[in-house]
């Protein structure tokens, strides 16, 4: 889509080197975006809700508290009833039997034959005892039936205060049901906004990762692709953009290994562009490669094709200098002499 740099641009570790074409990244990162904005949404909702419900929770256990207060209330209201009608069974017995004395002594005088051998006066008294007696009686009765009509509906408070207990109870069971549910939701709206936020994390680590950028500071050497040419990476023989540091460049010498033995790391060495021997660079001895290589630039001639090669490599300033990279360079470097050895004598020969 767009190609930032040109051949020799110096670049920064981390700069664009080019971007490749991410509409349908673009889209999907919207999409996860959006997603993602819903998701915190209904984790903010799920949330919310939570403190409503506490507080339903804590109406249903206050409404526990006052059912068993009215539990207990209705307790006590029964055991008075029940000690009311307690009193009201002894009075009313108390009562029968004073009737019941009564009409025994309203009954002898009725076994007298002789009407003289008792007075009108007591016998008014008798009868009128009897009837005090028998209204007492129905008195006392009718405190028994009201004291056990108050019974039942004391029973029925009871069973009335049971009841809203229980409705208390089961309210609060739902309520603390409706919180656990509540958390639960709230805990996977929470993990489906991370997991719609990690999505679009991802989503756009590839959308950022579709502008190719600069692994070092340094400058670019060749550019293979241009704008709307198809980047395949790894099949192409040459790098879409080869870049390098330059300062200080360096030089690859290669040494047979026959004189590898002469020469010294740190040895001393200058350098000559092809074309231009006639003017030396200095260069710095910077390290030997470890591993000798097949020679590939033979000379020709008697020498053998597995020869190996040492690489030492040097650098040098370039500035005041038309060096290229890659360019071929003419090294001379200070080597030990050459040790020759001495020739046998001949027998006979004067020492």
């Amino acid at each position: 889509r767009e190609v930032f740099v040109r051949p020799g641009d110096q670049v920064a570790a981390g700069a664009p080197l080019f971007h490749l074409d991410g509409r349908a990244l673009g889209a999907s990162l919207e999409a996860q975006l959006a997603a993602a904005q819903q998701a915190r949404a209904n984790s903010a909702a799920s949330t919310s809700r939570i403190p409503s419900l506490q507080a339903n929770a804590a109406n249903a256990a206050a409404g526990i508290s006052q059912a068993e207060a009215g539990v207990t209330t209705a307790r006590g209201t029964l055991t008075q009833a029940e000690g009311r009608v307690a009193n009201a069974q002894a009075a009313a017995d108390a009562a029968r039997l004073a009737l019941a004395d009564a009409q025994a002594r309203l009954g002898l005088f009725a076994t007298i034959s002789d009407p003289r051998a008792v007075s009108t006066d007591e016998r008014d008294r008798a009868k009128f005892a009897m009837e005090r007696a028998k209204a007492a009686y129905d008195q006392a009765r009718g405190a028994v039936l009201e004291a056990e009509g108050g019974l039942t509906a004391a029973r029925g408070g009871l069973a009335d205060a049971q009841a809203r207990l229980a409705a208390a109870k089961a309210s609060s069971a739902s309520a603390k049901a409706s919180i656990t549910e509540g958390q639960q939701a709230a805990l996977a709206a929470q993990a489906g906004a991370a997991q719609a936020t990690a999505q679009a994390k991802v989503v756009s680590t590839d959308l950022d990762r579709l502008t190719v950028r600069a692994p070092i500071a340094g400058q670019v050497l060749r550019l293979n692709i241009r704008v709307g040419e198809f980047a395949s990476a790894g099949t192409l023989a040459e790098p879409l953009v080869a870049m390098g540091a330059v300062n200080p460049m360096h030089v690859r010498v290669q040494i047979d290994e026959e004189d590898a033995a002469r020469i010294a790391a740190g040895a001393p060495a200058q350098a000559s562009l092809r074309g231009d021997a006639s003017k030396r660079i200095p260069l710095t001895f910077v390290r030997f490669e470890p591993q000798a290589m097949p020679k590939k630039n033979l000379n020709g001639g008697a020498e053998r094709v597995d020869t190996r090669v040492v690489e030492a490599i040097y650098a040098f300033n370039p500035s005041g200098i038309q060096a290229f990279v890659g360019q071929q360079m003419d090294v001379f470097v200070t080597a030990k002499p050459i040790v020759r050895a001495a020739a046998p004598n001949k027998t006979g020969d004067a020492k």
